[in-house]
């Protein structure tokens, strides 16, 4: 067998939300330019994707290996639904005990984080374990 078709790939998933992070920051200082309230509502827009995105990697990457597919396939579905109903209780919190909120700077993060995730997966290549 090839010795590279053996290795487990891990991801690395702590530079992957270190870029994510940075990313909220700098829409966050630059929502700010406009005011301080766009600013606030920015950051927490792009933590309402980042904490549950955090939550179902850290359910999904515990199993690894072949004889751990079943588990990872149930994990997988339940830490799905689990991120998008902590997505949806975020919105739901955000609108209801943030009095003041600057909504196009909290969806405008918010969506921007989204393409991102997408586009992060391809410049952040798997790495082999060793």
């Amino acid at each position: 067998m090839n010795s590279n078709r053996s290795r487990i790939i891990r991801l690395p998933l702590a530079r992957w939300f270190a870029i994510e992070f940075s990313a909220i920051v700098i829409l966050s200082l630059l929502w700010s330019l406009e005011s301080r309230l766009a600013g606030y509502s920015a950051f927490v827009g792009g933590l309402i994707f980042i904490v549950p995105n955090a939550y179902f990697a850290h359910r999904m990457f515990r199993f690894q290996g072949a004889q751990s597919a079943r588990l990872m396939v149930g994990t997988m579905f339940r830490a799905e639904s689990t991120k998008i109903a902590l997505t949806a209780v975020f919105f739901a919190a955000v609108f209801i005990l943030m009095e003041p909120v600057h909504v196009p700077a909290l969806l405008f993060t918010f969506a921007v984080m989204v393409v991102m995730s997408g586009v992060l997966r391809f410049f952040i290549r798997p790495q082999p374990r060793r």
